[in-house]
Protein backbone atom coordinates (compact mmCIF):
# COMPACT_ATOMS: atom_id res chain seq x y z
CA UNK A 1 0.00 0.00 0.00
CA UNK A 2 1.18 2.94 -1.26
CA UNK A 3 -0.08 6.37 0.45
CA UNK A 4 -0.49 10.22 -0.50
CA UNK A 5 -0.37 12.77 1.65
CA UNK A 6 -1.93 16.42 0.82
CA UNK A 7 -2.55 19.83 2.44
CA UNK A 8 0.23 19.65 5.54
CA UNK A 9 1.86 22.91 5.15
CA UNK A 10 5.05 22.11 6.96
CA UNK A 11 6.76 17.92 7.53
CA UNK A 12 8.30 17.45 9.63
CA UNK A 13 7.36 20.22 12.07
CA UNK A 14 10.19 22.64 13.23
CA UNK A 15 10.93 22.84 9.44
CA UNK A 16 8.75 26.00 8.56
CA UNK A 17 10.41 29.73 7.65
CA UNK A 18 7.22 30.76 7.87
CA UNK A 19 6.11 33.94 9.84
CA UNK A 20 2.43 32.18 9.73
CA UNK A 21 3.27 29.09 11.69
CA UNK A 22 1.38 25.83 11.33
CA UNK A 23 -1.74 24.35 12.63
CA UNK A 24 -3.23 21.25 13.45
CA UNK A 25 -2.96 19.55 10.49
CA UNK A 26 0.58 19.44 10.79
CA UNK A 27 0.86 18.23 14.06
CA UNK A 28 -2.30 15.59 13.19
CA UNK A 29 -0.03 14.35 10.08
CA UNK A 30 2.86 14.62 11.92
CA UNK A 31 2.05 11.73 14.89
CA UNK A 32 -0.22 10.07 11.84
CA UNK A 33 2.68 9.43 9.91
CA UNK A 34 4.44 8.32 12.72
CA UNK A 35 2.54 4.96 13.49
CA UNK A 36 0.94 4.63 9.89
CA UNK A 37 4.77 3.88 8.42
CA UNK A 38 4.65 0.60 10.33
CA UNK A 39 2.07 -0.59 8.12
CA UNK A 40 2.14 0.55 4.72
CA UNK A 41 4.82 -0.04 1.91
CA UNK A 42 5.34 3.62 1.35
CA UNK A 43 4.55 7.13 2.10
CA UNK A 44 4.65 10.23 0.15
CA UNK A 45 4.13 13.33 1.34
CA UNK A 46 3.86 16.61 -0.27
CA UNK A 47 4.71 20.06 1.68
CA UNK A 48 6.53 23.47 1.18
CA UNK A 49 9.47 23.90 0.15
CA UNK A 50 11.83 26.23 2.45
CA UNK A 51 15.26 27.76 2.65
CA UNK A 52 16.60 25.07 4.73
CA UNK A 53 15.01 22.08 3.55
CA UNK A 54 15.61 19.76 0.42
CA UNK A 55 13.73 19.23 -2.45
CA UNK A 56 13.27 15.37 -1.70
CA UNK A 57 14.24 13.64 1.13
CA UNK A 58 14.00 9.93 1.27
CA UNK A 59 13.40 8.36 5.04
CA UNK A 60 13.17 4.31 5.20
CA UNK A 61 9.47 4.27 3.26
CA UNK A 62 8.82 8.16 3.69
CA UNK A 63 9.13 10.11 0.36
CA UNK A 64 9.52 13.73 1.05
CA UNK A 65 8.83 16.17 -2.07
CA UNK A 66 9.07 20.14 -0.99
CA UNK A 67 7.23 22.65 -3.68
CA UNK A 68 7.57 26.38 -3.96
CA UNK A 69 4.80 28.77 -2.78
CA UNK A 70 3.97 32.11 -2.43
CA UNK A 71 4.08 34.09 0.85
CA UNK A 72 1.43 35.62 2.57
CA UNK A 73 -1.84 34.82 4.05
CA UNK A 74 -4.33 34.63 0.98
CA UNK A 75 -1.51 33.13 -1.41
CA UNK A 76 0.36 30.17 0.84
CA UNK A 77 -2.30 27.59 1.15
CA UNK A 78 -3.52 27.45 -2.64
CA UNK A 79 -0.62 28.34 -4.31
CA UNK A 80 1.43 26.11 -2.33
CA UNK A 81 -1.70 23.11 -3.00
CA UNK A 82 -1.74 23.71 -6.38
CA UNK A 83 1.98 22.70 -6.55
CA UNK A 84 1.91 20.09 -4.72
CA UNK A 85 -0.90 18.99 -7.28
CA UNK A 86 1.33 19.71 -10.28
CA UNK A 87 3.44 17.12 -8.67
CA UNK A 88 1.00 14.53 -7.43
CA UNK A 89 -0.13 13.47 -11.16
CA UNK A 90 3.21 12.75 -11.87
CA UNK A 91 3.68 10.18 -8.69
CA UNK A 92 2.68 6.49 -8.62
CA UNK A 93 0.66 5.60 -5.17
CA UNK A 94 -2.33 3.56 -4.55
CA UNK A 95 -4.50 6.19 -2.21
CA UNK A 96 -4.61 9.81 -1.26
CA UNK A 97 -5.28 11.33 2.37
CA UNK A 98 -6.44 15.13 1.65
CA UNK A 99 -6.62 17.49 4.63
CA UNK A 100 -9.01 20.89 4.00
CA UNK A 101 -10.62 22.20 1.40
CA UNK A 102 -8.14 23.13 -1.10
CA UNK A 103 -6.23 20.18 -0.66
CA UNK A 104 -9.25 18.08 -1.01
CA UNK A 105 -10.77 19.83 -4.22
CA UNK A 106 -7.12 19.12 -6.16
CA UNK A 107 -7.22 15.97 -4.85
CA UNK A 108 -10.48 15.75 -6.49
CA UNK A 109 -8.90 16.28 -10.46
CA UNK A 110 -5.98 13.79 -9.08
CA UNK A 111 -8.45 11.40 -8.78
CA UNK A 112 -10.39 12.23 -11.71
CA UNK A 113 -6.68 12.31 -13.77
CA UNK A 114 -5.37 9.09 -12.11
CA UNK A 115 -8.56 6.98 -11.01
CA UNK A 116 -7.00 6.93 -7.67
CA UNK A 117 -9.14 6.69 -4.17
CA UNK A 118 -9.78 9.90 -2.57
CA UNK A 119 -10.07 10.17 1.40
CA UNK A 120 -10.22 13.93 2.94
CA UNK A 121 -10.06 15.18 6.23
CA UNK A 122 -11.58 19.03 6.72
CA UNK A 123 -10.06 20.09 9.89
CA UNK A 124 -12.26 22.20 10.66
CA UNK A 125 -14.90 24.29 8.36
CA UNK A 126 -12.87 27.00 6.70
CA UNK A 127 -15.50 29.76 5.41
CA UNK A 128 -17.10 30.33 9.03
CA UNK A 129 -13.46 31.66 10.14
CA UNK A 130 -14.16 35.20 11.58
CA UNK A 131 -10.27 36.32 9.49
CA UNK A 132 -12.04 35.74 6.00
CA UNK A 133 -14.32 38.45 4.75
CA UNK A 134 -17.80 37.96 2.85
CA UNK A 135 -16.38 37.38 -0.58
CA UNK A 136 -13.45 35.02 0.95
CA UNK A 137 -16.52 33.24 2.79
CA UNK A 138 -18.13 32.61 -0.59
CA UNK A 139 -15.22 31.36 -2.29
CA UNK A 140 -14.28 29.07 0.21
CA UNK A 141 -17.49 27.53 0.93
CA UNK A 142 -18.37 26.73 -2.52
CA UNK A 143 -14.86 25.02 -2.54
CA UNK A 144 -15.30 22.89 0.34
CA UNK A 145 -19.26 21.93 -1.17
CA UNK A 146 -17.25 20.85 -3.97
CA UNK A 147 -14.73 19.01 -2.51
CA UNK A 148 -16.44 17.08 0.17
CA UNK A 149 -19.23 15.71 -2.50
CA UNK A 150 -16.74 14.15 -4.54
CA UNK A 151 -14.44 12.74 -1.70
CA UNK A 152 -14.47 9.08 -1.69
CA UNK A 153 -14.68 9.16 2.07
CA UNK A 154 -14.61 12.27 4.43
CA UNK A 155 -12.93 11.23 7.93
CA UNK A 156 -14.51 13.16 10.87
CA UNK A 157 -12.93 13.01 14.29
CA UNK A 158 -15.72 12.93 16.65
CA UNK A 159 -19.65 12.99 16.36
CA UNK A 160 -19.66 16.55 16.88
CA UNK A 161 -17.63 17.07 14.45
CA UNK A 162 -19.86 15.60 11.91
CA UNK A 163 -22.70 17.43 13.38
CA UNK A 164 -20.73 20.65 13.09
CA UNK A 165 -20.19 20.14 9.55
CA UNK A 166 -23.79 19.08 8.98
CA UNK A 167 -25.31 22.09 10.27
CA UNK A 168 -22.74 24.39 8.86
CA UNK A 169 -22.65 23.16 5.33
CA UNK A 170 -26.23 21.82 5.24
CA UNK A 171 -25.09 18.62 4.24
CA UNK A 172 -22.94 15.54 4.79
CA UNK A 173 -20.38 13.47 2.65
CA UNK A 174 -22.10 10.16 0.53
CA UNK A 175 -19.33 7.86 2.42
CA UNK A 176 -17.89 9.50 5.81
CA UNK A 177 -16.54 7.77 8.81
CA UNK A 178 -15.77 9.22 12.37
CA UNK A 179 -12.55 7.86 13.51
CA UNK A 180 -11.02 9.56 16.51
CA UNK A 181 -7.70 11.04 16.46
CA UNK A 182 -4.74 9.71 18.21
CA UNK A 183 -2.79 11.46 21.24
CA UNK A 184 0.41 10.36 23.67
CA UNK A 185 -0.50 10.57 27.33
CA UNK A 186 2.51 12.09 29.45
CA UNK A 187 4.04 9.85 31.67
CA UNK A 188 6.13 12.16 33.67
CA UNK A 189 4.89 14.99 35.21
CA UNK A 190 6.78 18.26 36.49
CA UNK A 191 4.98 20.31 39.72
CA UNK A 192 2.20 21.56 38.63
CA UNK A 193 1.86 25.36 38.68
CA UNK A 194 -1.41 27.35 38.74
CA UNK A 195 -1.35 28.61 35.45
CA UNK A 196 -2.63 29.06 32.12
CA UNK A 197 -1.79 27.87 29.41
CA UNK A 198 -2.86 28.62 25.54
CA UNK A 199 -2.02 27.16 22.11
CA UNK A 200 -2.66 27.89 18.76
CA UNK A 201 -2.08 30.05 15.90
CA UNK A 202 -2.68 33.62 16.69
CA UNK A 203 -5.19 34.01 14.05
CA UNK A 204 -8.95 35.31 14.48
CA UNK A 205 -10.90 32.44 14.84
CA UNK A 206 -8.23 30.82 18.13
CA UNK A 207 -9.69 32.97 19.90
CA UNK A 208 -6.73 34.05 21.95
CA UNK A 209 -7.80 37.84 22.46
CA UNK A 210 -10.53 36.40 24.84
CA UNK A 211 -8.54 34.87 26.71
CA UNK A 212 -6.43 37.72 27.31
CA UNK A 213 -9.04 40.04 27.75
CA UNK A 214 -10.61 37.43 30.74
CA UNK A 215 -6.81 36.67 32.26
CA UNK A 216 -6.31 40.72 32.60
CA UNK A 217 -9.36 41.18 34.47
CA UNK A 218 -8.71 38.71 37.29
CA UNK A 219 -6.35 40.15 39.59
CA UNK A 220 -4.84 37.03 40.03
CA UNK A 221 -1.21 36.37 40.59
CA UNK A 222 -0.87 33.92 37.87
CA UNK A 223 1.10 33.93 34.66
CA UNK A 224 -1.26 33.37 30.97
CA UNK A 225 0.94 31.84 28.37
CA UNK A 226 0.73 32.39 24.72
CA UNK A 227 1.98 29.46 22.71
CA UNK A 228 1.94 29.87 19.46
CA UNK A 229 2.57 32.77 16.85
CA UNK A 230 0.75 34.37 13.70
CA UNK A 231 -0.43 37.23 12.09
CA UNK A 232 -2.37 38.59 15.19
CA UNK A 233 0.27 38.55 17.05
CA UNK A 234 1.29 42.70 17.72
CA UNK A 235 -2.25 42.69 18.56
CA UNK A 236 -3.00 40.38 20.90
CA UNK A 237 0.69 42.05 22.75
CA UNK A 238 -1.21 45.58 22.56
CA UNK A 239 -3.98 44.62 24.61
CA UNK A 240 -2.16 42.24 26.81
CA UNK A 241 -1.07 42.86 30.85
CA UNK A 242 2.17 41.91 32.55
CA UNK A 243 0.77 38.23 33.57
CA UNK A 244 0.44 37.51 29.80
CA UNK A 245 3.88 35.81 28.44
CA UNK A 246 4.30 35.66 24.76
CA UNK A 247 6.59 32.46 24.01
CA UNK A 248 5.97 32.22 20.51
CA UNK A 249 5.97 28.92 18.60
CA UNK A 250 7.46 25.79 20.51
CA UNK A 251 8.39 22.42 19.33
CA UNK A 252 8.13 21.31 23.02
CA UNK A 253 4.35 21.85 23.84
CA UNK A 254 4.44 18.94 26.10
CA UNK A 255 6.98 19.67 28.30
CA UNK A 256 5.41 23.23 29.09
CA UNK A 257 1.77 21.60 29.08
CA UNK A 258 3.14 19.07 32.22
CA UNK A 259 3.87 21.85 34.69
CA UNK A 260 0.83 24.20 33.80
CA UNK A 261 -2.36 23.03 36.17
CA UNK A 262 -5.06 24.76 33.65
CA UNK A 263 -5.70 25.19 29.91
CA UNK A 264 -7.86 27.06 28.07
CA UNK A 265 -9.64 26.85 24.60
CA UNK A 266 -11.15 30.00 23.40
CA UNK A 267 -11.78 29.35 19.87
CA UNK A 268 -14.33 29.88 17.63
CA UNK A 269 -14.45 26.60 15.38
CA UNK A 270 -12.65 23.60 15.72
CA UNK A 271 -12.82 19.60 14.26
CA UNK A 272 -11.41 17.88 17.05
CA UNK A 273 -8.27 20.74 18.83
CA UNK A 274 -5.34 18.19 19.17
CA UNK A 275 -3.82 21.26 21.58
CA UNK A 276 -6.97 20.03 24.04
CA UNK A 277 -5.99 16.58 23.86
CA UNK A 278 -2.64 17.01 24.68
CA UNK A 279 -3.37 19.23 27.36
CA UNK A 280 -5.83 16.77 28.77
CA UNK A 281 -3.18 13.67 28.13
CA UNK A 282 -0.43 15.98 30.52
CA UNK A 283 -3.48 16.23 33.27
CA UNK A 284 -4.70 20.11 32.85
CA UNK A 285 -7.35 21.57 33.99
CA UNK A 286 -9.43 22.56 30.66
CA UNK A 287 -11.98 25.08 29.86
CA UNK A 288 -12.92 25.43 26.45
CA UNK A 289 -15.62 27.64 24.31
CA UNK A 290 -19.11 25.61 24.04
CA UNK A 291 -18.34 25.42 20.30
CA UNK A 292 -19.98 21.37 20.38
CA UNK A 293 -16.85 19.64 21.22
CA UNK A 294 -17.96 15.67 22.49
CA UNK A 295 -16.82 16.37 26.37
CA UNK A 296 -18.73 16.74 29.30
CA UNK A 297 -17.48 15.71 32.70
CA UNK A 298 -13.58 16.35 31.18
CA UNK A 299 -14.18 20.29 30.47
CA UNK A 300 -15.71 23.37 32.09
CA UNK A 301 -17.47 25.61 29.20
CA UNK A 302 -17.95 28.93 28.69
CA UNK A 303 -20.18 31.01 26.17
CA UNK A 304 -18.37 31.37 22.70
CA UNK A 305 -16.51 34.65 22.47
CA UNK A 306 -17.79 36.11 26.29
CA UNK A 307 -14.59 37.02 28.02
CA UNK A 308 -17.08 37.78 30.73
CA UNK A 309 -18.13 34.33 30.90
CA UNK A 310 -14.67 33.01 30.55
CA UNK A 311 -13.42 35.02 33.13
CA UNK A 312 -16.05 33.86 35.40
CA UNK A 313 -15.08 30.26 34.98
CA UNK A 314 -11.56 31.18 35.60
CA UNK A 315 -12.01 32.45 38.83
CA UNK A 316 -14.16 29.53 39.73
CA UNK A 317 -11.56 27.23 39.09
CA UNK A 318 -8.60 29.22 40.47
CA UNK A 319 -10.62 29.09 43.86
CA UNK A 320 -11.11 25.24 43.82
CA UNK A 321 -8.19 22.64 43.62
CA UNK A 322 -10.88 19.72 44.01
CA UNK A 323 -12.69 21.07 40.58
CA UNK A 324 -9.42 21.42 38.82
CA UNK A 325 -7.90 18.02 40.14
CA UNK A 326 -11.66 16.44 39.18
CA UNK A 327 -11.10 18.11 35.63
CA UNK A 328 -7.58 16.68 35.31
CA UNK A 329 -8.79 12.94 36.52
CA UNK A 330 -11.49 13.00 33.76
CA UNK A 331 -9.61 14.16 30.45
CA UNK A 332 -7.06 12.24 31.30
CA UNK A 333 -8.93 9.20 31.08
CA UNK A 334 -10.48 10.01 28.41
CA UNK A 335 -7.70 10.40 26.49
CA UNK A 336 -5.87 7.15 27.68
CA UNK A 337 -9.21 4.79 26.72
CA UNK A 338 -10.30 6.76 23.42
CA UNK A 339 -7.92 8.57 21.82
CA UNK A 340 -5.53 5.95 21.09
CA UNK A 341 -3.02 6.24 17.29
CA UNK A 342 -3.04 2.36 16.84
CA UNK A 343 -6.74 2.62 16.52
CA UNK A 344 -6.53 5.40 14.24
CA UNK A 345 -4.75 3.87 12.13
CA UNK A 346 -6.13 0.40 11.99
CA UNK A 347 -9.63 2.08 10.70
CA UNK A 348 -7.70 3.79 8.16
CA UNK A 349 -6.09 0.95 6.79
CA UNK A 350 -8.93 -0.67 6.59
CA UNK A 351 -10.42 1.80 4.26
CA UNK A 352 -7.41 2.24 2.32
CA UNK A 353 -7.40 -1.24 1.41
CA UNK A 354 -11.10 -1.53 0.40
CA UNK A 355 -10.59 1.52 -1.59
CA UNK A 356 -8.10 0.47 -3.41
CA UNK A 357 -9.46 -2.78 -3.80
CA UNK A 358 -12.38 -1.48 -5.71
CA UNK A 359 -9.93 0.86 -8.62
Amino acid sequence: MRVLILGSKEYPLGTSDDPIKSGGIEVYTENFVKYLKKNVEKIIIITRKFKKTEKLEVHDNITIYRVPWIRGFYFRNPSFNFMAFLRAIFLDFDVMLCQGPVATLLGFLIKKIKNKPLISRPAGIAYVQPQYNRIVKKVLYAIEKIAYLNADFVVFLSKNEMKEFKKKMNFLPKNFVIIHTGVEVCKNFGKKKKDVAFVGRLVKVKGADILIRAACELGEDIEVLIIGDGPDRKYLESISCKLVKFLGWRSDVHKILRDVEIFVLPSFSEGMPVSLLEAMACRCACIVSDIGLPFEKEVLKFKTGDYKDLKRILKKILKEPKIRKRLSYYGYKRVKNDFSWEKAVKKYMEIFHCLAQRV
